[in-house]
């Protein structure tokens, strides 16, 4: 019995010892972690959609007015408007330019009508002055000249010759002041568009009292009084 009892116990631990003496398996699966990259995109990033068949690509709406410039007239016209050096530039680069900057629609055919009565002026006299100094030459040396059939003599031709000689350089001296005065007048009707005119500007006009030096009572008058601002 005692030999049985032997033999169980020595079983059981050889059996125990087998199981303790296993060698574990040598293929061993290693798990990486997750490595995170940092992405290497810009920061704006663009998405593509899909319409609804799932086949053509809906881009996003771009902005064309980003992309197309303004054109020249816009840029001059609308762009910073009111501008005072544009309307002198542009009142000494074309005659009237200023106020049609200034949408002063019925001062341009003033300034024209003014260009126009001008240069016909320095047109006429300058002809009149150059045959009057030919036919003072021809008189001069006493031939026939377009002037022969009237009464005027060399010293009668001589005389309208350079008064017609005034009378073409004040023409041309005439273009330019008109010059001078349209830019002039665009350039100061443009300041006054952004010139601010309240209700606080007034002008009232009192009596008033004034001390009188030659006498001790005062004087009866009129003032004229302007405010400005409150």
């Amino acid at each position: 019995m005692k030999k049985r009892i032997i033999y169980i116990v020595m079983l059981a631990a050889a059996g125990s010892g087998k199981c303790l003496a296993q060698v574990p398996d040598s293929v061993v699966i290693d798990v990486q972690a997750p490595v995170f990259q940092q992405d290497t995109l810009p920061e704006e990033r663009f998405f593509i959609t899909v319409d609804s068949t799932g086949t053509a690509p809906l881009l996003p709406p771009t902005d064309s007015s980003a992309i197309k410039k303004h054109g020249f007239f816009y840029r001059t016209f609308k762009s910073d408007y009111p501008n005072p050096n544009k309307a002198l530039y542009l009142s000494l680069a074309f005659p009237g330019g200023g106020q049609l900057y200034n949408r002063r629609w019925w001062k341009a055919p003033i300034v024209w009508g003014g260009y126009a009565a001008l240069i016909y002026s320095a047109r006429f006299n300058t002809d009149l002055y150059r045959r009057l100094r030919d036919a003072y030459l021809l008189e001069r040396q006493g031939k026939v000249h377009e002037f022969s059939n009237t009464n005027l003599k060399a010293n009668d031709l001589r005389r309208l010759r350079d008064q017609y000689d005034k009378n073409k350089q004040l023409s041309y001296i005439g273009i330019f002041g008109l010059h001078l005065v349209a830019t002039a007048e665009a350039f100061v009707d443009c300041h006054l568009k952004t010139f601010d005119v309240s209700d606080d500007l007034s002008l009232r006009i009192k009596p008033s009292l004034e001390p009188a030096f030659a006498s001790q009572f005062p004087a009866m008058g009129v003032g004229v009084a302007f405010s400005f601002g409150k």
